[in-house]
């Protein structure tokens, strides 16, 4: 009786199946004959150069730049029936199916007994009905999809431990698409993080792509034709933004020869942390997790990487939709994904103007922020579930060689230091072609003493620079000079906070351990080399230092050193630190001032909370006689003792939204300490690039309706973390 009732459901989702292929093809068949700008000035042309007859010597009468492997399809499709348009978008759609049937195995594998066919069918409804999947074969006639399929197969081979097979369908994926390369960075630290095949098996993938080439060999093409083809597609489009909805939307009209480098070399920065926690993990890696990083490292990069077409997102959109079945909770990232490309299609495709790709910028960034927020909370429950288990990675890689081995175990052993070197060397690769960047506010507070807004300290640091410009190198501008300041100054600051919040962990840790604290501890060196690589890359660093020339990341080190002094009890040089950094920019006194208040109403007992306002009372004293000096060097321009004092204090006098840079740092290091300011964080570093988006086009990047939403559901979040701390305060005075 079970038996026939399984048998009946398996019929139930096969008819269910065969209906949905149905409807999904009337759809797509529906657009078959939509002919795109891309279809008639591309694939055309090229179609009808492939002539029939003349065997694969016609294929070098193709002049674009997709790889041959899919212009031999071309070729062969003329020796079939039909029109052109018809079966090439036909072939598409065939992969679309396919792929379809490749997600639903994916899910599948996750899914428990007995519920598995009910998962493949739902699944591969759900990415045939996907909206860009619809529109991308066969309504637009791309061919995305063909090389996705490949990667779902290669996905589900490894969940299979058919490493060999993987490689083979990487091979061919990379046959069709670039894009494929998307998909790499977690590949890689996959392998290196498993160990379970060796690195020689990477070798199929390039003999695959040989041999799907060797067509248009045999026609007259170099053997390494399946390489160099992609050499030409680098650089053929010089642009930053190219329709898809990314950072790059709301930065449309950044020089693409200076900031091409900039975000490619940013966003190695970001995988090589994600790729450096990874392989730390004390923890086994679940194959759930896999795939929620292959979502989180494609949508990171589709984010940020420069010169994207609308169409290259389609992994992470099939991905996305793949991981909602396996996390319901992550079903919004889907959605998100989906309908912000389903826009980009339609006004791509069809011509329409429906929204603009800046408002679907902003709220990628933001699904990105909440994301990244909701891995790291997965990532620290599945740490503590694995240390329940005592789980651990083994050390011996079983699938690689022993030399394999020998140079994995060296290298994971000084990760973190090769890591740090690598940072700081690809953060002043990064900053060196913004050198040139100019903002317009920036020079006459460079150059003009009268009508200048900053502090007389800063100034005296101008007068010194120019004085050793002027003397040493004569033939640089003082503008270059503190091009060159903000760089070190960056590389201090990151250095200074990754101290401190390596410092916060261990104290933190060692007075866990006495509790008796369940759970596994955390990495303090990782946590520090993250911050590290976050104080020298993040969006609100790269604009405010390298771009507009602001020095606030000397006041950055200063206060992170004055922290660690004042941790370790030493309130006079911490003062003096904190007053050199509050010297310079005025306002970086009044986050000071709110954090102390806020340390203060965090100190439960009524002695411990006298001895620390007695200490707050000698390190304030400290930090403002130190500020009051620094401002008397206003008398060197001329200043009188008044208008120095007056200068120091009339902060308010030229605001603007730079002023939130101290808050943004803040908030980041908090994000570090506890996972609940993350989304405070992610608020605010998305409202802040808006802001610091208008002021470079002098027009709205959005209404300012949005920046103001996103400004004040900040605020509420962080008043309901404080609120929290002080009931959890309270709790332990009363107890």
């Amino acid at each position: 009786m079970v038996i026939q009732k399984q048998e009946n459901r398996r019929y139930i989702y096969i008819l269910i199946l065969l209906l949905a292929g149905t409807a999904a093809f009337g759809v797509r068949w529906a657009g078959i004959e939509h002919i795109t700008a891309d279809f008639e000035t591309c694939l055309i042309p090229w179609s009808a150069a492939m002539k029939t007859g003349q065997g694969p010597k016609i294929l070098m009468a193709y002049d674009g730049d997709y790889n041959l492997p899919y212009i031999t399809v071309l070729w062969l499709l003329n020796y079939l029936p039909g029109r052109t348009i018809v079966k090439v978008k036909l072939f598409s759609v065939l992969f679309e199916y396919i792929g379809a049937a490749g997600a639903g195995l994916i899910v599948a594998h996750f899914a428990e007994e007995g519920r598995k066919e009910l998962w493949f069918t739902m699944s591969c409804a759900a990415v045939l009905f996907y909206p860009s999947a619809i529109l991308n074969g066969a309504w637009w006639g791309q061919c995305d999809f063909i090389y996705v399929a490949f990667l779902l197969y290669m996905i589900f081979a490894l969940l299979k431990k058919r490493y060999g097979a993987a490689m083979i369908l990487l091979g061919c994926a990379f046959s069709f698409k670039l894009q494929a390369v998307l998909i790499l960075p977690v590949l890689l630290i996959f392998w290196w993080k498993k160990r379970s095949f060796s690195g020689g098996y990477f070798l199929l993938a390039a003999v695959m792509m040989e041999v799907l080439c060797i067509p248009a060999i045999l026609g007259g093409y170099s053997v390494f034709i399946p390489f160099s083809v992609y050499t030409r597609q680098l650089g053929r489009y010089p642009y930053m933004y190219v329709f898809y909805p990314n950072f790059w939307a709301l930065f449309r009209e950044a020089p693409y020869y200076i900031f091409s480098n900039v975000a490619i070399l940013s966003i190695l920065a970001g995988l090589g942390i994600f790729a450096v926690a990874v392989i730390r993990k004390k923890t086994e890696v679940s194959e759930k997790q896999w795939m929620e990083f292959a979502v989180w490292s494609t949508f990171f990069m589709m984010c940020f990487l420069p010169c994207m077409h609308e169409r290259y997102g389609m992994l992470v959109e099939v991905l996305a939709v793949i991981y909602a079945f396996l996390n319901r909770k992550s079903w919004w990232m889907a959605v998100v994904i989906g309908l912000g490309s389903f826009i980009a299609y339609l006004q791509v495709t069809f011509g329409q103007d429906i929204i603009s790709d800046q408002w679907i910028a902003a709220a990628y960034l933001l699904s990105l922020g909440f994301f990244t927020w909701q891995m790291i909370r997965n990532w620290d429950a599945g740490a503590e579930k694995g240390a329940d288990r005592e789980t651990r990675v083994p050390a011996l890689g079983k699938g690689v060689s022993s030399v394999e081995n020998s140079i994995m175990n060296f290298i994971n052993k000084y990760i973190l230091w090769i890591g740090t070197v690598v940072l700081t060397v690809l953060a002043v690769a990064v900053r060196k072609p913004m050198i040139e960047c100019i903002s317009a506010d920036y020079l006459p507070n460079l150059i003009e003493i009268e009508g200048n807004c900053h502090t007389p300290l800063y100034m005296l640091l101008m007068r010194v620079l120019s004085g050793i410009n002027s003397t040493f190198l004569p033939e640089k501008t003082l503008f270059f000079l503190v091009k060159l300041l903000c760089i070190s100054a960056d590389l201090f600051a990151a250095a200074m906070t990754a101290v401190c919040i390596y410092d916060h962990k261990r104290r933190k840790n060692t007075e866990g351990s006495k509790g008796n604290i369940k759970g596994r501890e955390a990495d303090e060196k990782l946590s520090a080399l993250a911050v590290y690589g976050a104080m020298l890359f993040l969006p609100m660093v790269l604009l405010n230092s390298p771009f507009w020339a602001h020095l606030d990341s000397i006041s950055v080190g200063l206060l992170a050193g004055a922290y660690l002094l004042y941790v370790r009890r030493k309130e006079i040089p911490a003062g003096v630190l904190a007053g050199i950094a509050c010297g310079l920019f005025r306002h970086y006194a009044v986050i000071l001032s709110l954090v102390l208040g806020l340390c203060l109403l965090a100190v439960a007992g009524k002695e411990k909370r006298k001895g620390e306002k007695a200490r707050q009372g000698r390190f304030g004293n400290i930090c403002s006689a130190v500020m009051l000096a620094g401002s008397m060097s206003g008398l060197i321009s001329g200043y009188s003792i008044f208008q120095c004092i007056g200068r120091l204090l009339y902060f308010w006098e030229d605001m603007g939204t730079w002023m939130l840079y101290p808050l943004l740092v803040l908030i980041l290091l908090l994000g570090f300490c506890d996972k609940r300011w993350i989304p405070v964080w992610v608020l605010l570093e998305t409202a802040v690039i808006l802001d610091w988006g208008e002021f470079l086009y002098e027009l709205p990047v959005l209404p300012h309706g949005v920046y103001i939403l996103l400004y004040i559901a900040a605020g509420i979040w962080a008043a309901g973390n404080i609120w929290t701390d002080c009931l959890q305060v309270g709790e332990r005075k009363r107890l």
